[in-house]
C-alpha cells in the first residue's frame, strides 16, 4: 500500500462552512430516507421472495454508504483538515479507506440500477423469461457477484502509484489519476454499466408505449391519452435523475483533464449527494410493499387519531 498523500489541510478556494453544511445534511437525510425505506421494505414480508426487492434492498444498502462518506467528508471539510488519525500514516490509511468506500459505493449503485433496469426489462418484456429465469435465489447470486466484483475492482487502487489520497483543493479523499490502470477500468465499467441501463431502459419504454397503443383502440382516447401521459411521467423522472446522477460525474472526469475551479468542483460533489436522497425515492414508486406500508401506517394514524377525539368527545 502507497502512501499519497502528503498535505492533510484544505486549501481550495472555497466556502468551507457552507460546503461542509451541504455534505453534513446530505449525509443525515440519505440515511435517514434509505434506512426508513428499507424498513418499510423489509416489513412486508411476503415481497420478500421477489427478485425485484432483492436488488431494490441491495440499492438502499449502496445508497446508505454513499450517505455515510458524505457525512464523514462533512467533518473533514468543516475542520478545514483530515483529522482521522494522529500520525501521518494513520491519517492516510483511513484517507484511503474513506476513498475506497466513495468509489465502491457509486460502482455498486450503478451496477445495481443496471441490474434494476434489466429486471424490470425481463419482467415487462419478456415476462416468460423473468418468470422461469429470474427467481430469488438467482438475483441474490447475481447482487452477491456485483457487491464482490465491484469491491475487488476498486482495490486497485491499493496496489498502484497515483492512487487514493487527500485532496487539498476540495477536502476530500478520493482518487483522480488519469494515468493509473484503474482509470481505463473505470472508464471500460461505466461504459458496460451504462450502455445496459440505456439499452433496457429505451426497449421497455419503446414496448411499453406499443402495448398501451395498441390497448388505447379498444379503449376510451382520454384513457389512452391518461396511460400515455403517465409513462412518459415515469420514464421522464427516471431520465431526470440519471442526468443528476451523471452529469456531476461527467465534471468530476473532465476535472481529470482540465483544471476546474474549486467550486465548481466541490458543487458537483454536492450535487452528487442528492443521489442517495431522490434514488430510493424514485425507485419506491415501483414498490407496491413500500405503498403498502404508507398505507398501513397511515391508517393506524388514523385511527388512533379517532380514538383520541372520541374519548375526549366523551370526556366532555
Amino acid at each position: 500500500m502507497s502512501f499519497n498523500s502528503t498535505d492533510f489541510v484544505l486549501t481550495g478556494d472555497i466556502n468551507s462552512p457552507t460546503y461542509a453544511a451541504v455534505l453534513g445534511i446530505e449525509g443525515v437525510i440519505g440515511i435517514i430516507v434509505n434506512v426508513a425505506v428499507l424498513l418499510m421494505t423489509l416489513y412486508q414480508r411476503k415481497s420478500w421472495n421477489q427478485s425485484s426487492t432483492i436488488f431494490f434492498t441491495s440499492l438502499l444498502l449502496s445508497n446508505l454508504i454513499i450517505a455515510l462518506w458524505y457525512l464523514i467528508s462533512s467533518i473533514a471539510v468543516g475542520a478545514e483538515e483530515w483529522i482521522f488519525g494522529n500520525t501521518f500514516e494513520e491519517k492516510n490509511a483511513t484517507c484511503m479507506l474513506v476513498a475506497y468506500i466513495i468509489w465502491y459505493g457509486i460502482m455498486d449503485i450503478s451496477a445495481t440500477l443496471a441490474a434494476i433496469s434489466f429486471d424490470r426489462f425481463l419482467f415487462i418484456v419478456k415476462p416468460y423469461l423473468h418468470k422461469r429465469f429470474m427467481r430469488p435465489r438467482v438475483a441474490l447470486i447475481l447482487i452477491t457477484g456485483v457487491w464482490l466484483l465491484c469491491s475487488l475492482i476498486n482495490t486497485i487502487p491499493f496496489y498502484s502509484t497515483g492512487g487514493y489520497r487527500y485532496f487539498p483543493h476540495s477536502g476530500i479523499c478520493s482518487f483522480l489519476n488519469r494515468t493509473s490502470a484503474y482509470f481505463v477500468v473505470l472508464i471500460v465499467v461505466y461504459a458496460i454499466i451504462y450502455s445496459i441501463i440505456a439499452f433496457t431502459s429505451i426497449w421497455t419504454f419503446l414496448f411499453t408505449r406499443s402495448f398501451i397503443k395498441r390497448q388505447g383502440r379498444s379503449v376510451d382516447r382520454g384513457v389512452y391519452q391518461s396511460k400515455n401521459k403517465r409513462l412518459f411521467g415515469i420514464f421522464g423522472s427516471m431520465l431526470l435523475f440519471y442526468i443528476i446522477a451523471l452529469l456531476p460525474s461527467c465534471i468530476i472526469i473532465f476535472s481529470v483533464f482540465f483544471d476546474l475551479p474549486d467550486g465548481l468542483y466541490a458543487f458537483s460533489i454536492c450535487t452528487y449527494g442528492l443521489v442517495a436522497i431522490i434514488n430510493p425515492l424514485i425507485q419506491s414508486y415501483f414498490r407496491p410493499e413500500v405503498k403498502a406500508t404508507l398505507v398501513l401506517i397511515a391508517s393506524k394514524i388514523g385511527l388512533k387519531s379517532n380514538k383520541i377525539g372520541t374519548s375526549q368527545a366523551t370526556a366532555g
